[in-house]
């Protein structure tokens, strides 16, 4: 136990420790801290917000239909304040704008001054009114797929059934912006600790080569040895790197109140949240892909150790890390984490969409490779023993 730790703190090393605290509050700043600062971007995306978690405190994370009038009931008390607050727009009235209706007609025809239209805006309960308006059109609307077949022809007849499926799920009071800012949140997450277990593991089996340590390790039975506690090492340290960064992350992004909406399931969402594989909730569907960012960490530092057993040098392992960050990193991490288990194109304008949980079997996958590949440095290594 003595020798893992001191393979542990060999790993831990404070220069590469401060180097990736430094680059990683770099990044955050860059990248992920926008959807901390604009948490649902926008003020129509955070009374979307507001919405979804004052009706899910009043009717629970799905609304049943004999819900649906007390709805009608609200829009029409908001209308009324509406009005009661256009009052304070004497401008508005000289306009031609008197109610919520005209002011309606005003903006849907833009032939009235765009500042005294952003200034009701800003100043009323309108993005309140649109976002249950919103709410209630996609509520009543029933899609209908067949009469989509340039899109719903790419789909097995399984994955077809699966998406008429979805929509007789009971409607989810999921915000669409918390799935967004969620889902770009995470995909920075998962690329981050993919950047920072290759740079935290990368040195570690070099170095020792290096220093010539081998051959002292060679002179004792427990040192010839030695690399199965660092492969150890190695994994364990992949694993609490991923948790630290999940918790970093976790932090900030709570704070913002998602997990009010936790018990919301992701499907059939009145704010067309868009179409899942699975009836799973917001909050198992977070627990899901945190666990997925953990299993991404100890898979890539599988990698990674192996890649650092078989390098004779630093710049022989930068050559090596460099095509590994950029496909792990600048690929593989966003693509297995954004919008997984979700309806959606393979890439950017693919013509085919991702299978029914590939996202999991890739991951599973690198896991394997992972393995494969610590296995067989381990058996190599017992061959030159013998």
């Amino acid at each position: 136990m003595s020798l893992f730790w001191q393979e542990l703190k060999k790993i831990w090393h404070p220069g590469i420790l401060a180097g990736i605290i430094l680059l990683g509050l770099i990044y955050y700043y860059m990248f992920p801290s926008f959807y901390i600062e604009h948490f649902s971007n926008g003020p129509s995306a955070q009374e979307e917000f507001n919405l979804s978690v004052e009706w899910v405190n009043r009717y629970g994370p799905t609304l049943e239909p004999e819900e649906r009038a007390e709805v009608d009931s609200q829009l029409a008390e908001e209308v009324a304040k509406f009005n009661r607050q256009l009052e304070e727009f004497p401008e508005a009235k000289a306009a031609g704008i008197t109610d919520y209706e005209s002011f309606r007609a005003a903006s849907e025809q833009n032939e009235r001054d765009s500042q005294l239209m952003w200034a009701i805006r800003e100043g009323t309960n309108c993005y309140t009114i649109e976002n249950i308006r919103q709410m209630m059109e996609l509520c009543d609307r029933q899609r209908d797929y067949l009469e989509q077949p340039e899109f719903f022809q790419y789909y097995t007849p399984k994955e077809q059934a699966q998406m008429l499926a979805v929509d007789s799920w009971p409607k989810s009071l999921l915000s669409r912006s918390v799935m967004d800012s969620t889902n770009s949140y995470l995909k920075y997450l998962a690329q981050w600790t993919a950047i920072s277990v290759i740079l935290l593991l990368s040195p570690t089996l070099v170095r020792d080569r290096l220093r010539r340590t081998r051959p002292l390790q060679w002179s004792s039975r427990r040192g010839r040895r030695v690399l199965h506690t660092q492969l150890a090492a190695g994994l364990v340290s992949a694993l609490l790197l991923s948790v630290v960064n999940v918790t970093a992350y976790a932090i900030p992004f709570l704070a913002q109140g998602p997990l009010a909406l936790r018990d919301c399931p992701l499907g059939n969402s009145v704010w067309d949240t868009g179409t899942p594989w699975f009836n799973w909730t917001y909050g198992q569907y977070l627990a899901i892909l945190i666990g997925m960012v953990l299993a991404l960490g100890i898979g890539i530092g599988a990698v990674t150790l192996f890649l650092s057993r078989f390098s004779d040098n630093y710049v022989s392992m930068l050559l090596k890390a460099f095509p590994l960050l950029v496909a792990m990193g600048g690929f593989f991490a966003t693509w297995v984490i954004h919008y997984a288990f979700f309806f959606h194109p393979a890439w950017d304008y693919a013509e085919f969409f991702v299978s029914k949980g590939a996202e999991a079997v890739c991951i599973a996958v690198l896991l394997v490779v992972g393995a494969a590949l610590t296995g067989w440095s381990c058996f190599r290594q017992r061959k030159l023993e013998c």
